[in-house]
């Protein structure tokens, strides 16, 4: 019988399946940026694709130079809208990213979050970072996993999916996928299975027509097994 946790036979199953390419992805390329730029780029990710959230980035970055709280500061909210409008919910995300940039003027964000995971470990850090404006819980969620390298799960539209799909959870709720995913996987396996399920979820388990046929976890899956 293997013992193993089931998210690290899912990673197998996966990285024998598929080759991750950084470009298909927002956080993972930006991770050697300072931390206010990437909160940025995430915070454009949310509910929007990849490529449009990319899109909303380098022209942001084009209109203010630099992605800096103080060069984001002296931007206005309508050039910083019009530049990230490709995200969609521009003047939402525009307001919410100027007020973050205040947060990091006035604050050590870094030095905070740092010694929050140092003293007290990574609900409390996460706590920390959901306090700031623009910040939920997926952002959160990559902000650790991809920037300080805590180990925290981010759930997407596609985990959530595939969550379901596999049985393990019931019920279409962030906290418990997460919790998941978290307890049943070795942590140092959290960021390229976090990928290889959205790579997943993009290229076979999609939303409409599911590939189960060809699917390599379908006899892991609840979805799969009863499909024909």
């Amino acid at each position: 019988m293997d013992d193993r946790f089931i998210g690290d036979i899912i990673y197998e199953r996966l990285v024998n399946t598929y080759s991750i390419d950084l470009e298909d992805f927002v956080a993972p390329r930006l991770r050697h940026t300072n931390l206010f730029e990437f909160t940025v780029a995430v915070i454009l990710s949310q509910n929007t694709s990849d490529v449009n959230a990319w899109r909303a980035y380098s022209r942001l970055l084009e209109v203010a130079g630099e992605i800096t709280p103080s060069k984001i500061l002296n931007t206005s909210i309508d050039q910083i809208a019009e530049a990230i409008k490709p995200s969609g919910m521009q003047y939402q995300r525009a307001r919410k990213i100027k007020e973050l940039a205040g947060a990091f003027i006035e604050r050590d964000i870094v030095g905070e979050v740092e010694k929050t995971l140092r003293e007290k470990g990574v609900e409390e850090a996460r706590r920390k970072l959901l306090e700031l404006p623009g910040i939920g819980p997926k952002t959160a969620d990559v902000v650790l996993l991809m920037w300080f390298n805590a180990p925290s799960f981010p759930v997407d539209t596609h985990i959530t999916r595939i969550t379901l799909r596999l049985g393990y959870v019931a019920r279409r709720n962030y906290e418990e996928i997460r919790r998941f995913w978290m307890e049943n996987t070795n942590p140092q396996l959290y960021l390229p299975l976090h990928l290889l399920l959205i790579t997943h979820g993009r290229k076979t388990c999609k939303a409409r027509k599911p590939d189960c046929i060809n699917c390599v976890i379908r006899n892991h899956c609840s979805y799969g097994a009863s499909s024909k």
